[in-house]
This record gives structure tokens, C-alpha cells and sequence, in this order.
């Protein structure tokens, strides 16, 4: 009868492992050269599947184990009662008894199952279906970032170096998980090059380190289907691949303006601007903004009475009731005639409301003045730092859309600009005071102080109303993979709008004006006073509290002018 695992993980450790007596597989070819050959997992023989992060045991063609294991764990107490657990069921162990493989080559064969996929010599037909694992060590690459959230999955390239580097963005932040951090560079190579297979759209037909390449591919992950939006850097070290992740029925569940983290007095102006027909509504911010999540959600909410048409590259979640189109351009072509005819065909189909993806050359500039200029609706997004710069951008040489244009009434309804901001877990907050900030990130009380009168004189908040981040989080936010993003509890927005033709409080020439209460940066202090936001989140996307306390001083604005305007805000 088979002794439980815990009794045999708890067992009397041996002396410690020399590690260098271990094997070292850096690829998929390596294992399917072993000999003897590869024959099976015994995973559920050992019952071992809860271990399949850390360890492998295989089953060789003479009968011997082989344990697979990552380089942290290859002499660890586990791995060494895990092989006294092999030899007492009767199996022998092979030489070397142990082989270190990369975190991510090990998961793609331990999620096999018992059929190994890689058996036999590296010419055998079961070698030459090495992209079936590679195309799974790419899947647990995947998984793991869905799993943990993560917008983003970056794989940088350092063909000069035997190990590249796996990252994600997660809640904002580039991270990069401690499972993935030793990925041989040729194993890298090898994966990029398969899927690149599977790419929609994309610019040349292999992967190609040496160009800019970009295109779509679809995926699922616990039943869930992902659209993933690749682009490479061809860098001087190796290529920089970015695979965006969506998840294309995103927009299907109940999400609203209020929800992603819109004000009740920004998203009443949604709805009059709305109201009008024509004109385009244009939303700004970096990249990974959330630009295109607000306007998906914007359009959810049109009355089922329009017909709503929409232009993307590719489409990135599913819209009920639109008529959506993916359209793909070359990056080295400035003129396409799939896309000239899409837009002839698309003025024919008596359409309402168009959602034209980013407009980031003259040729989409073309498509927003023909389409902006006709009477309808057009929703689409740009790269702006600000709702003022949207205008500047627009009529910039890399859109070449007309300053006249876009003065023209009724062109432009709605400027936008968003950034999303870490949110606070609300079960582990800390107190704003020197003592807690400088156990946090060092630094000398009376620095801390004064950046706290700092935020007090250019927002009128009293630190006693402020919140940090607890970076030892709690059981709700604490994450063990991600240490980073202790005490955060996902993301919210700040955005600041603006109506062409109506007077605003900031003088057309000096966005930062102390009397600016409607700009995004206001809209995230008052998220800090409502304790929602750490204030050292804030000055990276906007500006240093001194800077802006230096700006207010020489304003010299009241404190009662502040509070009349943070009020009426």
C-alpha cells in the first residue's frame, strides 16, 4: 500500500547534494536525445501531480527513474525523499539520478499527462515533434500570466547571453516572476519561432529577429478565449516580443463607466455628449491605459436602435450587436487597398457610430477626417499625455490631420485623457506619517514631512486623511508569485474630459494651472483623499508634489479658493 506523501516529504534529510553531479537539460531536443529513451511520466503512479511545479519523475526504457527538478530544488529535502519514495516502490534510479531544467520546459511536460511527448533520438519522428512542446512551454508562459492577471507578456531577447528574460505587466507594474527568471536564450528562440506560426496578419512568414514584426493570435486558458496582440522590437541585443493579452468577452460581463473608476459627474457628461449625433469622441492616454476597455464599455452602453460598425487591429473584445472588423496592415506599406476598400464599403452600410481602432498615421488621420467629417459618430483612441494634447497630436506631421478641421463645430465632442492607478487593498492600509515612510523606503523624517506639507499645501489634504500601501499586504491582496503587488487590489482610473467650445478653468496655454480642478491628476487626489490611492502612485504619472505646491505658491491661490474648487469639483 502506497504511504502517503506527507510522510515520506517529512522523512530524516540525507547530507546535502552536490549539485554539480546533476544533469542539465536547457531544450526540448536535449530530452528526446536521452538514452536510454524517455518512456513515461509517473506523476500519477507516485502521486506526485501537487509537486509538478518543482519535479518530473520519468520513466526510461530500462526501467530506471530519472527525476526532472528546477535548479532551486535539485538538492532540496523534497527531491531527496522524493527519490527514496521511487527506490521503495521498487524502482532502480538512473545515472545521474537527477537533470535541472528550466521552470518553464518542466511545466510544458508535467501538464503531458502520462504520455511523454518527447521520446526516442533527436531523429526519431517523436523528436520531430519538439513544436508541440515548445508550443507548450509557450501555453504555461501564458497560463501563468492569466492566472495572476497580467495585461502584458514580454520576452526579451539576449542573444549574446546563454539566459533571456520572461516579464509580465501585472496591475501596472513590469514584473518578473522568480519561476521564469533562468529561460535558456536558444529555448526562447526556438518557442518564438513556432508560434509565430500560429500569428494572423502578421508580416512575413517565420519569425524574424532581425525586423519589426507584429500580428494577432488566438489561445485559450480555462476556458476563457484570448486574443493576443504580438509585437517585436528587433533591439541590438535580440528581438523584444510584447504579447498584449485580451480576453475577448471581457466587455460581455456587467462593466460600467462607474466600475472602471469614472466619476457619477464624468459619466453624466458621457451621457449628454452622447446624446448628439456626429462628432467623435477621442480617447488619449499611454499605452496600457485602458483606452480601449473605456470605449468597448462606452459602446455597450448606445441604444440597440444603432448600428454600430467598428475598424480594429486587431479586435480586441467582442461588442453584442456591432458589426465588427479586424484590419490588418503591413508596417512597412503606407497605403493598403484592403483597408481603402473597407472604408468605401463602410460609408455604404448606413451605419451610426464607427469605433475606428488608434489613430497613429496619416493614413488612419485620412479615415478619421472622411469619417468625422459625415455625420457620425466616431469613437477612437490616440497616444496623447493629456485631454489638451489630443488636438496637437491630431494635427501633428505623423497624423496630418488639419488644424481647420478640427476646429471645425461639431468635429470634435468629447476629448478624453485616463491613466489607471494602483488600487489600495482596503484590509491592510497604512497610516501617512514620516515614521511609516521612511520604514518603508528609507530616507531622512524631515524629507518625508515636507513632502507631506507638500501634498497639504497643492490639494488641501491633511496627511492624517492619507493612505499607503502595506507592502506585506494581507491575506486578501497578498500574492506569494508576486510580492510586488502586496497591498494593491487591482486598478482605477483618473481622467480628465474636456468639451471643444465650451470655457474651461484652465487657460488654453497652462495645463497646470493651480485652478485646474477638472484635470486628471485632480481626479486622482481625490482618490488619495478618499484613501483609495497611495499619493506616491500618483506623482510618477503626473508630477512631483513639490513641483506642483511650488506651482500653487505662485498662484497663490487661497486655501478657501481650494477647497471652494475641489467643492464644486
Amino acid at each position: 500500500m502506497k504511504a502517503p506523501m506527507s510522510s515520506w516529504l517529512l522523512a530524516e534529510p540525507p547530507a546535502p547534494f552536490d549539485a554539480s553531479r546533476a544533469g542539465a537539460i536547457d531544450h526540448p531536443e536535449q530530452i528526446a536525445a536521452l538514452q536510454p529513451a524517455v518512456r513515461r511520466l509517473l506523476h500519477r503512479p507516485l502521486g506526485t501531480q501537487g509537486l509538478a511545479d518543482r519535479f518530473c519523475p520519468v520513466e526510461r526504457d530500462d526501467g530506471t527513474v530519472t527525476l526532472f527538478t528546477r535548479v532551486e530544488h535539485v538538492g532540496s529535502d523534497q527531491a531527496e525523499a522524493l527519490l527514496r519514495r521511487i527506490q521503495d516502490t521498487g524502482h532502480r534510479l538512473s545515472a545521474p539520478d537527477r537533470y535541472v531544467l528550466p521552470a518553464a520546459l518542466l511545466l510544458s511536460l508535467s501538464r503531458s499527462a502520462d504520455k511523454f511527448p518527447l521520446s526516442g533520438t533527436a531523429s526519431s519522428p517523436a523528436a520531430q515533434r519538439t513544436p508541440t512542446a515548445l508550443s507548450g512551454v509557450f501555453q504555461d508562459l501564458l497560463e501563468w500570466g492569466v492566472r495572476h492577471g497580467a495585461t502584458d507578456l514580454h520576452l526579451n531577447v539576449d542573444r549574446a547571453a546563454p539566459q533571456s528574460e520572461v516579464r509580465y505587466t501585472v496591475a501596472g507594474r513590469y514584473v518578473a516572476p522568480e519561476r521564469f527568471r533562468h529561460m535558456p536564450t536558444d529555448l526562447l528562440m526556438d518557442m518564438l519561432s513556432v508560434v509565430w506560426m500560429d500569428i494572423q496578419g502578421g508580416n512575413g512568414a517565420v519569425f524574424d529577429p532581425l525586423i519589426e514584426q507584429q500580428g494577432s493570435l488566438l489561445r485559450r486558458v480555462d476556458g476563457r478565449e484570448l486574443l493576443l496582440r504580438w509585437a517585436s522590437l528587433a533591439s541590438d541585443r535580440g528581438p523584444g516580443v510584447c504579447l498584449r493579452i485580451l480576453e475577448r468577452d471581457a466587455c460581455l460581463q456587467a462593466t460600467t463607466l462607474q466600475a472602471l473608476g469614472y466619476h457619477d459627474r464624468q459619466v453624466a457628461q458621457f451621457d449628454r455628449v452622447l446624446c448628439a449625433e456626429g462628432g467623435a469622441v477621442v480617447l488619449a492616454g499611454t499605452v496600457g491605459s485602458g483606452k480601449s476597455t473605456t470605449l468597448a464599455t462606452l459602446i455597450r452602453g448606445l441604444p440597440e436602435h444603432r448600428k454600430i460598425i467598428t475598424l480594429e487591429e486587431p479586435v480586441e473584445y467582442r461588442i453584442s450587436g456591432a458589426i465588427q472588423n479586424t484590419i490588418s496592415r503591413d508596417l512597412d506599406r503606407q497605403a493598403h487597398d484592403r483597408y481603402a476598400a473597407k472604408l468605401r464599403t463602410l460609408k455604404r452600410s448606413a451605419m451610426s457610430d464607427v469605433l475606428l481602432g488608434e489613430i497613429r498615421d496619416a493614413e488612419s488621420g485620412l479615415a478619421f477626417m472622411d469619417l468625422a467629417g459625415s455625420g457620425v459618430n466616431v469613437y477612437t483612441t490616440v497616444h496623447a499625455p493629456s485631454a489638451r494634447a489630443i488636438v496637437d497630436r491630431l494635427a501633428s506631421r505623423f497624423v496630418g490631420v488639419p488644424r481647420d478641421f478640427l476646429e471645425t463645430p461639431g468635429v470634435l465632442k468629447l476629448l478624453v485623457f485616463q491613466v489607471l492607478l494602483p488600487r489600495l487593498c482596503s484590509g491592510c492600509t497604512c497610516a501617512a506619517d514620516p515614521s511609516e515612510l521612511v520604514r518603508q523606503q528609507g530616507g531622512d523624517p524631515a524629507r518625508w514631512r515636507a513632502w507631506l506639507d507638500w501634498i497639504q499645501e497643492g490639494w488641501d489634504i491633511a496627511p492624517a486623511d492619507l493612505r499607503l500601501r502595506n507592502p506585506a499586504g494581507c491575506a486578501r491582496c497578498r500574492r506569494p508569485q508576486l510580492p510586488e503587488l502586496a497591498g494593491y487590489d487591482g486598478r482605477t482610473v483618473a481622467a480628465e474630459l474636456r468639451e471643444p467650445g465650451l470655457p474651461s478653468a484652465v487657460a488654453a496655454d497652462d495645463p497646470y494651472r493651480p485652478d485646474r480642478h477638472d484635470s486628471a491628476m485632480a481626479h486622482a487626489m481625490e482618490k488619495v483623499a478618499a484613501g483609495l490611492v497611495d499619493p506616491r502612485d500618483v506623482e510618477p504619472r503626473f508630477m512631483a508634489f513639490e513641483t506642483w505646491a511650488l506651482r500653487v505658491r505662485s498662484g497663490r491661490p487661497s486655501p478657501d479658493r481650494m477647497r471652494l474648487l475641489r467643492g464644486s469639483s
